[in-house]
């Protein structure tokens, strides 16, 4: 190998090493109390992180250079709405850095097994659109987990309510000791609550936030009830044991298509696994798909098939409940 390819080999290593890091801080790495203080971070003013790991720091840096250009943060801000649906994500500055870097990785990587003419808007495409695609999926596993939580989590707030509390008492009392996505964002609520007024309002938007039908009706029920009155207990209770069996007919049918939905995702990743396994062991038997324009085209031809195969499968096997 060259100095050339010495030199990318390493750079690729150390930028990829970079993004792992930084994705895995930044979704797994916080503790129970800086999820607390994460929840706040609306409503206060950033005012430098000291003494913050080097890899953090890095990306601070990263995202005061997009917020300068205007350009480049009107683009960033493009994905402040995803971000915010998962909490400990960053900024949408320091995310675009991020993709940034997961590009020029991606590149320096690919150049070491095909030519930079492929591997150069490839490395670029994967690196920069790959990035969104794995948010979107953690913020959809999220809010499974949220919509799967949540009968759980009314039945503790339930408990505090017919044991004469208030509701954002015993939400406070329920949420407290708790670290799942529900208790997150019923955190985030109370202190939007203690700041901005209505608890309802609040509510409101965390079902905007996790796309949850079941916080639509639990914030209609506690906004009729508090109109026409009545036991508030009763009104919680009734919209809990609703979304228990709303949540265990959902699982039903998702251990019905659990079948259908393996089938898919094998049938999605054999062909790229297969491709992979080629380019790694038999470099000369696959190297004609991308050097020869015939190859080419039967790459392109097998991308358009992948794509519609994928969307056909995806169609089959989602079942709304």
């Amino acid at each position: 190998m060259s100095g050339l390819g010495w030199a990318a080999a390493l750079s690729g290593g150390v930028a990829v090493f970079l993004i792992v890091y930084l994705i895995l801080e930044v979704v797994f790495g916080r503790t129970p109390e800086q999820r607390l203080i994460a929840s706040l971070k609306v409503f206060t003013h950033d005012e430098g992180k000291k003494g913050a790991p080097p890899l953090r720091q890095f990306l601070a840096v990263g995202g005061k250079l997009i917020e300068e250009s205007p350009s480049l943060n009107q683009m960033a801000l493009r994905s402040e709405a995803i971000l915010d649906q998962h909490t400990g994500a960053p900024k949408p500055a320091e995310w675009l850095w991020l993709r940034f870097m997961a590009a020029i990785g991606t590149v320096l990587v690919l150049v070491l097994v095909l030519p930079f003419w492929f591997a150069f808007p490839v490395g670029v495409l994967l690196g920069f659109f790959l990035p969104p695609v794995v948010l979107r999926a953690l913020v959809r596993r999220r809010r499974q987990r949220f919509s799967d939580e949540l009968p759980n989590m009314l039945g503790l707030v339930l408990s505090s309510l017919r044991a004469g509390f208030t509701l954002q008492q015993s939400v406070d009392a329920a949420v407290r000791d708790d670290e799942g996505p529900v208790a997150e964002e019923f955190s985030r609520a109370l202190s939007e609550s203690r700041i901005s007024g209505e608890f309802e309002d609040a509510l409101q938007r965390v079902g905007d936030r996790t796309g949850s039908g079941e916080m639509a009706w639990l914030v209609m029920a506690l906004r009729l009830q508090r109109e026409v009155g009545g036991s508030l207990a009763d009104v919680m209770q009734t919209t809990a044991d609703t979304m228990r069996d709303r949540a265990y007919l959902h699982r039903q049918v998702r251990t019905l298509s659990a079948e259908g939905r393996m089938s898919a995702y094998v049938l999605m990743a054999l062909p790229v696994f297969t491709g992979i396994t080629l380019t790694v062991m038999r470099p000369g038997y696959i190297r004609p798909l991308y050097t020869e324009p015939l190859g080419m085209l039967m790459l392109l031809l097998a991308a358009f098939l992948m794509t519609v195969g994928i969307i056909w499968l995806r169609a089959a096997v989602k079942i709304e409940v």
